[in-house]
């Protein structure tokens, strides 16, 4: 149990488990993308224009997201101050995440954007918060 929580305090292991969940938010976003739609805008299948639109964006995030996540994944082999940096860089960008969606949520009464889509950001953002700004660690 220890050494689970020393593993968790290593910026390679928090840069691996940010990459890995974006790319898994990559793969969804391709293979669940009609789904996803639906779930958010529970009218757009009316509307064949706007659900093709949404269908093309959605596929073109899901790829960039799958990016990030790639190069997220593969920055875990980098000195320890570089890892810092790239954690520190995804702690800001996970709360962005994390606002812009509480934002569209608040902001659009039509999208109903799923509670694992809100909650895994903050948390990644913490994670990533915590690990970047320890002093000591490999």
């Amino acid at each position: 149990m220890i050494n689970k929580i020393y593993l968790m305090g290593k910026s390679r292991t928090i840069l691996a488990l940010n990459g890995i969940v974006m790319m898994l938010i990559g793969i969804c976003f391709f293979y669940f993308n009609k789904q996803i739609n639906m779930a958010m805008f529970p009218g757009i299948i009316e509307n064949d224009l706007a659900f093709e639109v949404a269908a093309i964006l959605r596929y073109i995030m899901g790829s960039g997201i799958f990016t990030i996540g790639i190069i997220l994944f593969l920055a875990r082999v980098s000195v320890k101050s570089g890892a810092q940096r790239l954690l520190l860089g995804s702690s800001i960008g996970f709360f962005l995440i994390f606002l812009t969606t509480l934002f569209v949520k608040y902001k659009f009464m039509s999208v109903d954007i799923p509670i694992v889509g809100i909650a895994i950001f903050p948390i990644l953002s913490l994670l990533s918060l915590y690990v970047s700004t320890r002093p000591y660690q490999e």
